[in-house]
């Protein structure tokens, strides 16, 4: 009888994986194995054994965590976008019936009525599924800028590890390409312009609450931050509580400026 062991086969004989990673994750067998698979692995590995299950157990279990956030990466992508299709969808609707009712009342107001309520439901029940997932993969984005713009930002870069890569600087005015390209081209041209200092985290209340001489500075810190919380996301996924105290504490000295 052949039994799965985590570095290979054992039939009398054993046949080391050339795959451990592969072997780990098919080490299972029907009931108990008649045999010690430590006593087993010493013969083959030595002293080594420990050593390389330790490695293959990390590398297969990082590899499992990095497959499950890519998934995850990819479903908070699709909710953003299929709310703003709801959003999107909602405000048409909304500006039809407000046609509709300056010409004549009819029962087809009532209709876009229910359409419009029916809407406002779904995007409350993908605020929440963001807010959920949010949570869960991207504890400190969320805890730092709410499920909503750490989702956006998500969005942006197109997944969690390109914003842990990502600099604190294209953080800042990311949300803000366009205004920045067109900045940039009056300034090529020698002309004027006011290059943006925030993109989408200007929508937080620690930069929309200060003055706007002091929104720049503020984003700035914020997007530092929000640097090193999408970095130990990805690699540790705890949430760290001195990040956000940190951010309001800065917050509330230039507020006092």
């Amino acid at each position: 009888m052949s039994y799965n062991l985590w570095f290979g086969k054992f039939d009398g004989v054993v046949v080391v994986s050339e795959d451990l990673k592969s072997s780990f994750a098919l080490a299972r067998n029907d009931g108990p194995l008649p045999f010690n698979v430590y006593e087993l692995g010493l013969k083959v590995f030595g002293k080594d054994y420990y050593r390389l299950l330790r490695k293959t157990a990390i590398e297969f279990a990082e590899e499992k965590v990095e497959k499950e956030l890519k998934s995850d990466d990819k479903y908070v992508i699709a909710l953003v976008k299929a709310l703003d299709e709801v959003e999107e969808a909602m405000n048409a609707l909304k500006e039809k019936k407000d046609d509709l009712e300056d010409v004549r009342y009819t029962e087809i107001q009532e209709d876009f009525a229910e359409s419009i309520s029916n809407l406002e439901s779904l995007r409350k029940r993908i605020e929440d599924e963001i807010e959920s997932v949010m949570e869960r993969i991207a504890p400190n984005l969320t805890d730092l800028v709410g499920a909503k713009i750490g989702a956006r930002l998500l969005e942006k870069f197109g997944s969690l590890e390109n914003l842990a890569k990502a600099p604190a600087s294209k953080i800042q005015i990311v949300g803000a390409e366009k205004s920045l390209y067109k900045a940039l081209a009056r300034i090529r041209k020698g002309k004027e312009a006011k290059v943006p200092k925030h993109g989408i985290i200007f929508t937080h209340p620690f930069i929309r609450g200060l003055p706007k001489n002091r929104r720049g500075k503020m984003a700035r810190f914020l997007a530092s931050k929000l640097s090193i919380a999408a970095r130990i996301d990805l690699f540790r996924g705890e949430l760290e509580e001195g990040l956000y105290e940190a951010v309001r504490k800065r917050f509330e000295e230039l507020r006092r400026l």
